[in-house]
Parts: structure tokens; C-alpha cells; sequence
């Protein structure tokens, strides 16, 4: 795994940013047998780092090993970046609903919370942007409310400054009680006919 460290606040990785890179270790059997993602992981330091494209290379510096360990090859050794003005920016949450409820059933209300979220990202993104929505919830064939926390489609390269998910509660009700008005009596019964 890649880790990205000291980029400025002021900006945002918006291309070439890998999650990930082939790293060749050499070690004895005993530490070889330790080796995995969670044991090799690589730091590539931005600090110093403008907006616009930039080649970093990565080092075996760059790499820390379980002691016992040397690295031999990294691939790609060079990452082709790109970096822009970053802003943050207040949205609001548009919940995503898919799927229809049981029969007898309808959705009364739709809930999330929070409402807002405050997003960051390139500028160019950020600004245009007033909204996000949630990823979809699904009420098929549901009986009674669904609540679940899910997380948000972001925009490329935006990322959220606090909250990783949201709660999104659909309210479900039996379409007789939904279509009653309230306080009208209750009009099961049958008509008496002449």
C-alpha cells in the first residue's frame, strides 16, 4: 500500500496517485514468511510539492520492511502526479432510494443525517458542486422502515474533510394508514343500503 505524506493543505492529489505498488524483498525464510500488505508498506513524501504535474520517485528509502529485510525493486519507481488548488465546500446530502416496498406498502418519509457534508477537492470540481448523493438504499420488498449508514458518491479526486458515512432512514407505512386523514374516523365498516 501507498501512503501520501506532507502535501500541502492548500492542495489536492487529482491524478496519478496509486493505492498500491509491486515492491520485491529480499529477507531470510523466517521474516519472508511474515511478508505481506500489512507488513511492507511504502511513504511517498510530497512535501514541497506545487500545483501541476510532477514525477516523484520511490525509493527504497521510501519503503519500510520488517527488520531482517531488504527491498531489491519497486514498480513503477516513478508516479506521474498531479496536484491542484484545493477548497472545501458545504453540500448537501441527496439521499438515493432504489426498489419498491412490499405490496400494501409506500415510503412516507426519507430521512438523512446529517443533511450537509463538508467536502474537499480541487476547486474546479468543488465550486460547481451544491450537492452529493448517498449511495443507493434498497427498500425491495421491506415491510417496515429501513435505516442504514452508507457512504457518499463523491466526485473524483474530493474526498469528505469529516463524516465517512451517513445515516439514511426510510420510513415506510401500509398505504390504507398513509391515505387516512388524520383524525377522520375509521371507515371499514359497510353502508347500510335501503
Amino acid at each position: 500500500p501507498v501512503e501520501y505524506l506532507g502535501l500541502d493543505p492548500s492542495l489536492v492529489l487529482v491524478a496519478g496517485q496509486r493505492e498500491s505498488v509491486d515492491v520485491e524483498v529480499r529477507a531470510v525464510r523466517s521474516v519472508a514468511a511474515r511478508l505481506g500488505p500489512e507488513t511492507v508498506r511504502v511513504r511517498v513524501d510530497l512535501t514541497g510539492l506545487e500545483a501541476g504535474e510532477t514525477v516523484v520517485d520511490v525509493t527504497p528509502s521510501d519503503v519500510q520492511v520488517p527488520p531482517g529485510a531488504s527491498v531489491r525493486r519497486i514498480t513503477p519507481a516513478r508516479l506521474y502526479l498531479v496536484t491542484a488548488a484545493a477548497t472545501t465546500r458545504s453540500v448537501n446530502v441527496v439521499p438515493q432510494v432504489r426498489g419498491t416496498p412490499a405490496a400494501g406498502f409506500t415510503i412516507q418519509r426519507v430521512h438523512v443525517e446529517p443533511s450537509a457534508v463538508t467536502i474537499k477537492g480541487p476547486r474546479s470540481t468543488i465550486e460547481a458542486r451544491g450537492e452529493v448523493s448517498t449511495v443507493p438504499i434498497d427498500v425491495s420488498g421491506s415491510r417496515r422502515t429501513v435505516a442504514q449508514s452508507v457512504g457518499l458518491m463523491l466526485p473524483a479526486a474530493t474526498y469528505l474533510t469529516r463524516e465517512q458515512t451517513v445515516r439514511v432512514t426510510v420510513e415506510l407505512v401500509e398505504e390504507r394508514m398513509s391515505q387516512q386523514q388524520p383524525g377522520s374516523p375509521d371507515v371499514r365498516g359497510t353502508a347500510a343500503g335501503r
